[in-house]
């Protein structure tokens, strides 16, 4: 009992001589503790990013996780950014970073649109009146009505495409429901820093003060706007959250962590998304008809007539088309088209290269035209059909056309 007792103030009296030894242990693996966390930490997908390769200069674009690999904290593939990609795909993050893809979304303020806008005047047409454009001390961009007495100026917050076309203006509003409201601007720049009416607004009429700027857009109509134009994003009020701008690798591949954290512990990880076995035609035209449309996302009477704007929507025509009916059903958009490069940089000839290779006279079991087997097609059979404004889009319903 004594021994218990001697041996028990004897701990008491070494505990209190290595006190300032043990809490200054305790303080350093306090710190190093601190410091992996804050090293492994994930980025806030909501932070402005810098310069990227649209040629606009900065854009509220995050791209989360440039170094990082793992799982949100539901368990679930996290995004980690292009720039992770680009590790492993440094050839296709090159050639994306020249596609339309790459710069299809833009906060105005983190961009020099303002600086090349601002003085610009605008007949809107009868009805609406002059637009007069203005920068801000902070790089906005401002819309003004001078001649309303209310709402005489808006802002001009995010710029919707990549220019090759044209850039559309989007200003989002507080609703006074749940659904999301934006403003579409009656007034979008084309090539050229030309600032002209909107396709499509030509015989609007305004129905509101807010109106007087553009076409109000809710709900799921406004969500998907933003969403076929980003990597990730969340309509709040009048913000966005969560904003990827512009669509990225992981728009089409998805969240990439686990892939990357795979990669990087083997040379030859499991496949991942288009790679999968799983990944066949129906998976791709579902892919790119998300956002390029498919059938079901036009009206019947829109399918029956097939409208000139129609060709806009590249599947809807292809999956009618008799190259991807007698093909078996298996021609889909990469046949032709690699996702990662822009059309823009593909020449004509090699357009062509690609009807001849399923068209190929020196093959006894192709369809050969009867008019020109070696040239010609693009005309022919996919002519670009004038969408007003300067806009032209090749009609991917392939076909021998009733007027030719």
């Amino acid at each position: 009992m004594r021994v218990d007792y001697f041996l028990f103030w004897s701990w008491k009296l070494n505990l209190a001589i290595r006190a300032p030894q043990l809490l200054a242990v305790f303080v350093t693996v306090t710190l190093l503790g601190l410091v992996a966390f804050a090293a492994t930490r994930p980025e806030d997908a909501t932070q402005v990013g810098s310069v990227d390769e649209s040629g606009f200069g900065n854009s509220q674009n995050s791209d989360p996780g440039s170094s990082k690999s793992g799982s949100s904290k539901s368990g679930e593939p996290a995004y980690v950014g292009r720039q992770v990609c680009a590790e492993c795909h440094r050839e296709n993050f090159e050639q994306h970073a020249k596609h339309g893809h790459a710069m299809t979304f833009h906060h105005v303020p983190e961009t020099d649109l303002a600086n090349r806008l601002a003085g610009q005047i605008v007949d809107g047409g009868e009805g609406f009146g002059s637009y007069h454009y203005r920068q801000g001390d902070d790089g906005e961009l401002f819309a003004q009505l001078p001649e309303l007495s209310e709402l005489s100026e808006l802002p001009i917050e995010y710029a919707l495409g990549s220019g090759h076309n044209a850039q559309t203006f989007l200003t989002l509003r507080e609703s006074a429901n749940a659904d999301s409201l934006g403003l579409e601007h009656r007034v979008s720049l084309y090539p050229g820093d030309r600032l002209a009416i909107t396709v499509g607004h030509e015989n609007k009429t305004a129905n509101s003060l807010l109106e007087s700027y553009g076409s109000t857009v809710h709900g799921e109509t406004v969500d998907r706007c933003v969403y076929c134009h980003t990597t990730t994003a969340q309509i709040t009020g009048n913000r966005i959250d969560n904003l990827v701008a512009n669509v990225n690798c992981e728009k089409c591949h998805g969240p990439g962590s686990e892939h990357v954290a795979l990669a990087r512990q083997s040379a030859t990880p499991p496949p991942y998304s288009v790679g999968k076995a799983d990944w066949d035609v129906e998976s791709e035209l579902q892919l790119c008809g998300d956002c390029h449309r498919l059938p079901q996302g036009l009206s019947k009477s829109e399918l029956r007539e097939y409208p000139d704007n129609a060709v806009r929507f590249q599947p809807v025509g292809l999956l009618r088309s008799a190259c991807y009916l007698k093909s078996g059903r298996q021609l889909r958009c990469s046949t032709c088209h690699n996702p990662h490069v822009s059309t823009h940089g593909v020449s004509k000839a090699d357009h062509i290269a690609n009807c001849v290779s399923c068209h190929d006279e020196s093959i006894e079991k192709h369809t050969i035209c009867p008019v020109n087997a070696t040239s010609g097609c693009i005309e022919c059979h996919m002519p670009a059909i004038d969408q007003k404004q300067g806009i032209k889009f090749h009609d991917h319903w392939i076909r021998v056309r009733e007027n030719d």
